[in-house]
């Protein structure tokens, strides 16, 4: 009956209202739907503003780029709809011309600690043909203090993107008179983690989710990094940024090999056997070596992080991986905001078995690792997860004990792999970016080539729509504009072995199962 209603209801103030002056290269048919929708009464819902927007770039002009997100260009006419739900949380959603509709729904996540919207796969989404929308879960980047807030936790950790799930497809039931025949998710990151909350929590809100450095155990994950910069406060002329890069360049170099060919990337860093201590100055060397102090630090850095009574919190980082000497504005609001009421905390008191515990009593959303998936995998949804080995924010091997899990949990690899895929980049950092091949049509943007080979988006569609399970990808790297280098990412966990020919060219590897199990 409310489907009904809200039909009826855009019905009618299409056929009464008077039609805006046209806008220049904006279709009327599309200015009239927007100002219809604009007149929607949708519960818990205020549309703030409903505008029609033509094809290209301009639109950006002025809005906030979202962290790693950038600003896209969108291909079609759309109508951008901005309001809140429930008065606090932001939401984005855009609309094709009805004409254009592919039936279709894409939610966009949002990485990091969110505040704002993910305006790099709305476009992409519109592009397609999807009605697309994103949320900035329900409070400000600009604002600081939003984590002492116990109502913008809860929106932040699940809330807010299944409040937008529901109420999107509301709208887009009555601006087309149908629901969305299929559901998407797209994030990375903190993005990425929504994704997994979704499917983990709400597994009816979508048919298929794509998601990318998704930080399972984020609590554990923002404890290391909590540590890490109490550590490097402690020590705070011990290791400069270059320091950093020698260990993780030379961490690869050593691990080139190991897969079989030396070609520049390493298919699985857990196979390294990579000593820091191997970059200890000679007597006389001054450059490209660490001293004794600087070793001892790194290896403290690189290792399982304990608590105090030396149990293991994670399992490192992997050798490659480029220490991350940020100051996480997430660990410290989660730690001083959420737990201790304090809005400007400096690390006073921090404990990691204490606070890790504290992270599950205060925000117990916030974790993502469940691993059952069974109302989702009923329904026919499946799941794409991919990431970088070489990540420096969501370390690669918590996304793989997850995926490993999550097969165990549903019986065994055959039975896991009728709605569960992950795909692991080599040499690729957080979310994109790193000397390896990057773009695989992950959250950001779409592949080079937009086919179920080469694109995890397509890919995931096929999968939902034809049944049709993806199989090998191909990423790739741009540089300049120009595809520089493809290569074979395989289902883990199969990966990539050289087979002959030119080593920047996907079809010179094949897939395998390894011949020995990585730690």
């Amino acid at each position: 009956m409310l489907k009904q209603a809200i039909v009826l209801a855009f019905a009618a103030t299409s056929l009464s209202a008077p039609l805006p002056a046209e806008q220049a290269g904006i279709d009327p048919a599309l200015q009239a739907e927007c100002a219809a929708i604009g007149r929607l009464k949708i519960a818990d819902v205020a549309i703030e503003s409903s505008s029609p927007q033509g094809p290209g770039v301009g639109w950006a002009a002025g809005m906030p780029a979202g962290g790693r997100m950038q600003p896209a260009a969108v291909s079609r006419g759309f109508c951008r709809v901005q309001g809140k739900i429930e008065g606090s949380i932001a939401f984005e959603l855009w609309l094709p011309a009805r004409a254009e509709w592919n039936g279709k729904f894409l939610g966009a996540g949002v990485g990091g600690a969110a505040g704002t919207f993910n305006y790099s796969d709305l476009p992409r989404g519109v592009s397609r043909g999807y009605a697309a929308a994103t949320t900035d879960t329900g409070h400000k980047i600009s604002d600081p203090a939003w984590m002492l807030d116990a109502a913008a936790r809860d929106n932040y950790t699940h809330r807010a993107n299944h409040l937008l799930a529901v109420k999107s497809k509301a709208i887009v039931q009555a601006a087309y008179g149908a629901a969305p025949k299929h559901s998407y998710f797209i994030g990375c990151s903190g993005g990425g983690r929504q994704g997994l909350k979704e499917l983990q929590r709400y597994p009816a809100d979508y048919d298929g989710i794509l998601t990318g450095a998704n930080g399972p155990r984020t609590p554990e994950m923002t404890t290391r990094r909590m540590w890490e910069i109490l550590q490097r406060d402690a020590n705070p002329n011990l290791m400069k940024a270059g320091d950093w890069q020698l260990i993780a360049d030379a961490g690869r170099q050593s691990c080139d090999a190991a897969d079989g060919v030396a070609d520049g990337l390493v298919e699985d860093p857990r196979q390294c056997n990579f000593r820091i201590a191997s970059l200890t100055c000679r007597p006389g060397q001054t450059g490209s070596c660490l001293s004794s102090e600087q070793v001892r630090f790194a290896e403290r850095i690189y290792a399982p992080l304990r608590d105090e009574k030396g149990r293991a919190i994670d399992g490192g980082l992997l050798t490659g991986v480029l220490v991350d000497s940020g100051r996480s504005q997430l660990a410290l609001g989660t730690f001083g905001q959420a737990i201790r009421g304090t809005r400007d905390w400096k690390g006073e008191g921090f404990s990691v078995a204490r606070d890790l515990a504290a992270i599950d009593r205060v925000m117990p959303e916030l974790r993502a690792d469940s691993t059952d998936l069974s109302a989702f995998r009923r329904r026919g949804g499946k799941l794409i997860q991919y990431t970088g080995w070489l990540d420096g924010a969501v370390a690669a091997r918590m996304v793989v004990d997850y995926h490993t899990a999550l097969t165990r949990a549903a019986g065994g690899a055959k039975s896991a792999a009728n709605f569960s895929r992950l795909y692991m980049l080599p040499d690729v950092h957080h979310c994109a970016g790193g000397p390896g091949p990057d773009q695989i049509g992950g959250s950001g943007r779409d592949a080079p080539v937009v086919d179920s080979r080469h694109d995890l988006l397509t890919a995931l569609e096929q999968w939902v729509e034809q049944g049709r399970a993806p199989g090998e990808m191909v990423a790739s790297k741009v540089e300049g504009g120009a595809v520089s280098r493809t290569h074979l990412i395989c289902p883990f966990p199969k990966r990539a072995v050289y087979r002959g020919g030119p080593v920047g060219r996907a079809e010179s590897f094949r897939c395998e199962a390894p011949k020995v199990r990585a730690s």
